[in-house]
C-alpha cells in the first residue's frame, strides 16, 4: 500500500513543481535626485533618493517589464531574459538582496556587483559591464 501512494504522490508532486515559477529577489537603489515608484509585477514599492527597496526581479509572467515613475513621467523598461553569469553569493532564490539594481540620476538602471553590500546607491566600481546593461528606458509618458 505505500508503494502506490508514493506512485499516486510523485507524478502529482512533479505536476505541481513545474506549475510552480522561480521568483529571483531583486534590490534596486535609488540614486535619481528625487524618489522612485517601482511597479514590477503586482508589486508598488516607493524608494526615497539615496535608499533602496526589495521587489521580485521580472521575469516571464511579469513580460520582463517593470515601470518607474520619477516626478510626473512613467518610464517603462525591459529587462534582460537571463543573468546565467551574475553569480550571487551563496545562490537562494527569494532570500537575500538577489539581483542588484540602480536607477541612475539620467534614468538608466545599472547591474552592480553581487559583492556589493553598501545600504546606499553605489559608486562607479561597482557598476559591471553586462550584456542588456545599462538598461535605457523602452518608453517614457509625462503628464
Amino acid at each position: 500500500m505505500t508503494r502506490l501512494r508514493l506512485y499516486l504522490v510523485l507524478p502529482l508532486l512533479a505536476l505541481v513543481l513545474s506549475g510552480c515559477q522561480i521568483f529571483l529577489d531583486a534590490t534596486l537603489f535609488n540614486n535619481a535626485d528625487e524618489g522612485v515608484e517601482i511597479r514590477a509585477g503586482n508589486d508598488i514599492i516607493v524608494v526615497a533618493p539615496n535608499e533602496f527597496a526589495h521587489l521580485i526581479y521580472p521575469n516571464e509572467s511579469t513580460d520582463r517589464v517593470f515601470r518607474l515613475t520619477i516626478g510626473k513621467c512613467v518610464y517603462l523598461y525591459e529587462v534582460p531574459e537571463a543573468l546565467n553569469d551574475y553569480h550571487l553569493p551563496d545562490f537562494q532564490f527569494r532570500t537575500g538582496r538577489g539581483v542588484q539594481i540602480q536607477v541612475e540620476k539620467d534614468f538608466s538602471v545599472n547591474l552592480l556587483s553581487p559583492s556589493y553590500a553598501g545600504d546606499a546607491p553605489a559608486s562607479g566600481e561597482m557598476i559591471l559591464r553586462h550584456e542588456g546593461f545599462p538598461l535605457h528606458p523602452v518608453s517614457r509618458k509625462c503628464h
